[in-house]
């Protein structure tokens, strides 16, 4: 007897497969990073076999890409469009506002409801944590290539400093940056209930504040 079930399509099981293993790698990649993280934790939790790792990204380097990918290109593609709508009025950026277009969307990120808000900056973490050869590509295309947009802006807008110092100091910041949002909870258990990171705008501004004032401050030896 020949049943009237409707077969579903092999690309829509291909899609669904792929979609869950990468958001149980996002998930587990993030609870304990890249190394301590194995392929077959992966596809357990996502409820596929290895073979569907190999099919789809070829190798665990080229999932962890992937997941990356996925999540980072497009907080940078907005971090881009508002550094680009700053400098299209075609007046001087102050610091605070190319620190806010760096920072904001990542937070924004961060304090969406949900357990994925802490994702970002930890898998961010661990890309400089745990930097393998497999992340060459994308720390260059999603990192630097992205980031000398926010350093030609900040050396415009630091006109005093250096190339050096002004590296130095986006560096410093983007630290002070992945340790706050990456660890609120650190700061509120510390701070005996003080410190409360759950209003993002009031944590924007606090970051931005403190990281414009760094790029402010003399430089008292070199």
């Amino acid at each position: 007897m020949i049943s009237n079930a409707k077969v579903q399509p092999r690309e829509g099981y291909e899609c669904r497969t792929k979609g869950a293993i990468l958001d149980a790698a996002e998930r587990l990649f993030a609870s304990y990073g890249f190394e301590a993280t194995s392929l077959r934790t992966i596809t357990m939790e996502a409820n596929a076999n290895l073979g569907a790792v190999n099919y789809h990204f070829k190798s665990k380097g080229g999932l962890i890409l992937a997941v990356l990918k996925r999540m980072f290109e497009p907080v940078n593609e907005k971090r881009l469009r508002l550094l680009d709508d700053l400098e299209a009025r075609g007046k001087p950026l102050e610091i605070e506002e190319i620190l806010e277009a760096l920072f904001r969307p990542p937070l924004e990120i961060v304090n969406r409801p949900g357990e994925q808000n802490w994702y970002f900056p930890r898998l961010l973490a661990f890309c400089l944590t745990e930097p393998g050869a497999y992340l060459k590509p994308l720390i260059e295309e999603e990192f630097a290539q992205k980031t000398r947009r926010f350093f030609a802006a900040l050396q415009r807008a630091c006109p005093r400093l250096t190339k050096e110092e002004v590296r130095w100091r986006l560096q410093f910041s983007v630290g002070a940056f992945l340790h706050t949002a990456g660890n609120p909870q650190l700061l509120e258990i510390t701070s005996e209930g003080l410190c409360r990171p759950g209003d993002g705008e009031a944590v924007l501004g606090r970051i931005v504040g403190f990281c414009a004032a760094g790029f402010r401050a003399d430089i008292t030896s070199m």
